[in-house]
């Protein structure tokens, strides 16, 4: 992605309105040493409490730390909870404005060693109405802001007469959805349902036709959020995004994290397809902390970047190639178009990490794709494709290359190990490419498919469906 130091150092500043169920998150943490003798559940020697925003509250939290300002609207109760709740939005810098309902909602967690161990939470769900007042700031807000963004925890804030009070501003909503109130959304620039949310939404098991379906029906753009499976973005075009998150600790408030970047990363410029591979970037840093977390603009800035270093162009990577021949790396190459990144790729690029040090990627360009595959490919441009893989761990280095073949590639760094996918053999690889490996006593190694997994495949099934 280019231009993504310009999109992120947009943030600053930029201003979101965020409107839904506001929550006060409550955690009791200590260790767990015994089993209790009254039942069989463990007992918590409690260690430490304390209290973070939670719900709409929470997505605030985390874009005013990725440098955004915000306006919050929603409800709190008349109770000790609200104080809380505004004496932490008061500590973050968020502006917020709360009418009062019969209670704030509260989730508490119990907490042992790094598990969560019980979840209690206080709630009244009934459908709520802002008063006249809290209205009229709200449009003023939103005449003075780029997003937005309906944060939906089904607890009675977001309801069809917030949406009627919204209704001339649809082009520029994003919500996270509730599928209780999936009709609310039709129209509006963007949903963020989760896997299971997506299936329940558009009553369909299977995850592709599902945001095909919700695309179509609500007539908005669809980005499923799946855990570690990453992201799936149904818009003008499919786009699938891996987990950049290194190991799952909690999935705690990740979405709101997610969601938060998405909303500023399209506010701040983004194309859809930027905004999303940003937003999974979020996510995938939030995973990685233990209970409720607000990412920062300079941690969502360095994941960012750490990726785009991968991707050299051929000078550099000559550079880096020579380096790392030097210091007596084996060195593994491996191309193609990766297209929709499925799990065959996934298969395909581990097992060629584990023949050696270093996996250099080279991905074919836009123009030689549109050789390869015909007019209508790639779905995904060079950049998005190279910024996909720079995300995945076990890829070193990558390069887009313009050439049909890799003649070139393989004659200048000289891989130990040149890998191609099981559907091929030695007699159906470009014989210029294999009398080249060989010239220079490289090894050429074959890697077995995943039955029935190829971009064709899946696009195809998209059309048919």
């Amino acid at each position: 992605m280019k231009n993504i130091n310009k999109i992120l150092s947009n943030f600053r500043g930029t201003k979101i309105v965020i409107i839904g169920d506001v929550m006060l998150d409550r955690y009791l943490q200590g260790n767990v040493s015994r089993i209790n003798p009254e039942a069989p559940v463990p007992i918590v020697s409690l260690e430490n409490e304390f209290n973070e925003l939670g719900g709409a509250a929470n997505v605030a939290s985390n874009v005013v730390s990725l440098g955004g300002r915000v306006s919050l609207f929603g409800f709190v109760g008349k109770d000790k909870n609200a104080e809380i709740v505004k004496e932490l939005l008061k500590e973050k810098g968020i502006a917020y404005f709360l009418d009062e309902n019969q209670v704030t909602t509260q989730k508490t967690r119990i907490i042992g060693g790094e598990q969560q161990l019980l979840r209690c939470d206080k709630e009244e769900t009934s459908e709520k109405s802002f008063s006249e007042t809290t209205k009229e700031k709200m449009i003023n807000e939103i005449r003075e802001a780029k997003i937005i963004l309906i944060s939906d925890y089904a607890k009675g804030a977001v309801n069809y007469g917030l949406i009627k009070t919204l209704s001339a501003f649809k082009n520029k909503i994003i919500v996270d959805p509730k599928p209780k109130n999936k009709e609310l959304y039709k129209g509006v620039f963007l949903i963020s349902p989760n896997e299971k949310e997506a299936k329940e939404m558009a009553l369909c098991s299977d995850l592709k036709k599902s945001g095909e379906i919700l695309r179509e029906n609500l007539e908005t753009n669809v980005l499923v959020t799946r855990g570690k499976e990453g992201m799936s973005l149904f818009s003008d075009q499919y786009l699938e995004i891996p987990t950049y998150a290194r190991a799952v600790y909690d999935v705690t408030g990740a979405g709101d994290s997610a969601i938060a970047a998405l909303a500023l990363a399209v506010a701040a410029g983004a194309r859809l397809s930027e905004a999303a591979i940003i937003a999974n970037h979020a996510a995938g840093i939030a995973v990685e902390k233990t209970g409720t977390y607000s990412v920062s603009l300079k941690e969502l800035t360095d994941k960012a970047i750490s990726g785009e270093k991968k991707i050299l162009d051929f000078n550099r990577l000559k550079s880096e190639v020579t380096d790392l021949k030097r210091k007596g790396k084996k060195l593994v190459w491996a191309n193609g178009c990766f297209d929709l990144l499925h799990i065959g790729h996934l298969h395909y690029l581990k097992e060629a990490k584990k023949l050696g040090d270093v996996l250099i990627v080279g991905i074919n360009s836009d123009d030689s794709v549109r050789k390869i595959k015909g007019e209508g490919r790639p779905i995904q441009t060079e950049n998005e494709r190279a910024e996909i893989l720079s995300s995945l761990e076990f890829v070193d280095n990558i390069i887009v290359f313009p050439e049909l073949t890799v003649e070139k590639y393989l004659a200048e760094f000289q891989p130990d190990i040149f890998v191609k996918g099981g559907d091929y053999s030695l007699d159906s690889i470009d014989q210029e490419e294999r009398k080249i490996i060989e010239n220079f006593r490289g090894q050429i190694k074959f890697i077995p498919p995943v039955e029935g997994k190829s971009s064709s495949s899946i696009i195809e099934k998209i059309k048919s469906n």
